[in-house]
């Protein structure tokens, strides 16, 4: 059995073991070694990006084969159940990774890879024509990578990578393989909106998987919603709280005089010209009452003799009490009077 193939790969994958495994669905697989534009390591796995992760539809893998899609769908199960591939279901289709990918290794012998030549002269009018495809959508298409220990590069998509890694929360969380729906989608792309730094938003979501697990050990997180509102809520937080120290550096100090009274324990000097004379009253010496002269006292006495005629003629005779008290006022004031106090 030789050694090597028109496309990169290894004929250990015709083992009777894998072909158990695999089965007719070898040939889907040789397709997504042959169509892997890029290789990225992962937790100490390299794993094969597809055609760039475009997401691609059943027809559309289907068409080389000459199957039908419900055939497709049953390679991918098989191949996905038995851990060879690995698939993100998109809204336009699935995002295929191959496992231990190993068409870029560096290890690789270049004396067991076929020349170009041999490989198109060896190569079928399908082949030729997917791998031209392949060509073309290298440089369309965006790559997933990981965002420990690897550089995120402009050409990654946010809303993949954030997908990537719930994905690979929730598989580890449920213990089998799981994808996001289009809601998942939604909850993400508006999480992306928001302007969040990538790096930030996995590591709230991965802290969000955690402290769930806390709560809950036998739980398990459904869908993406649920995290969107975790990490809004805790970057809406951290985001404050920045602003809270950049706030706290511009406010000047008080003084260290302790000379600062709340406003109801201010006291400020009063303007002693502005009193009115009646502030000082309790403070005078009482001034001495001067007696009056006989002369004066017949004076007032005249002139309060004067008033009460005046008001006898102004009174009505059916009012004889009023004119009663009011003679006795004056009367008792012509005794002050008399008496000289």
């Amino acid at each position: 059995m030789p050694e090597s193939y028109p496309f990169p790969t290894y004929s250990g994958l015709l083992e009777p073991k894998h072909y158990k495994k695999i089965g007719s669905a070898l040939w889907l697989f040789l397709w997504c070694v042959s169509s892997t534009t890029k290789e990225i390591e992962r937790d100490g796995v390299t794993w094969g990006i597809v055609l760039g992760n475009k997401p691609l539809k059943r027809s559309e893998l289907a068409e080389p084969f000459g199957v039908s899609e419900r055939t497709v769908q049953r390679w991918l199960d098989d191949l996905e159940t038995h851990g060879y591939i690995k698939i993100t279901r998109a809204p336009y289709g699935y995002i295929i990774t191959v496992k231990n990918s190993k068409k870029y290794s560096k290890e690789r012998v270049d004396k067991n890879v076929q020349s170009e030549r041999d490989r198109t002269k060896t190569s079928s009018p399908e082949w030729t024509e997917m791998s031209s495809h392949v060509d073309k959508s290298v440089h369309s298409n965006k790559d997933i990578t990981k965002i420990n220990n690897t550089t995120i590069t402009k050409e990654n998509d946010p809303v993949d990578i954030i997908a990537e890694r719930f994905i690979e929360l929730r598989t580890i969380q449920e213990g089998r393989s799981v994808y996001p729906t289009t809601k998942d989608y939604e909850a993400i792309a508006r999480i992306v909106a928001r302007g969040m730094p990538l790096p930030q938003t996995i590591k709230l979501l991965e802290q969000c998987f955690a402290e769930y697990k806390e709560r809950q050990p036998n739980g398990a997180i459904k869908a993406f919603g649920y995290c969107e509102k975790y990490i809004m809520d805790h970057y809406d937080a951290l985001v404050a709280r920045e602003q809270a120290k950049v706030a706290a550096k511009n406010v000047k100090p008080f003084k260290s005089n302790n000379s600062y009274k709340p406003k109801g324990m201010r006291s400020k000097p009063i303007r002693t010209e502005m009193l009115p004379d009646w502030f000082y009253e309790n403070e005078q010496p009482k001034q001495p009452i001067k007696e009056k002269s006989p002369d004066q006292i017949a004076a007032d006495q005249a002139e309060l003799d004067e008033m009460l005629r005046k008001m006898q003629e102004r009174e009505v005779p059916n009012n004889q009490d009023e004119l009663a008290r009011k003679k006795a006022e004056l009367n008792e004031k012509l005794k002050i009077l008399r008496s000289g106090s």
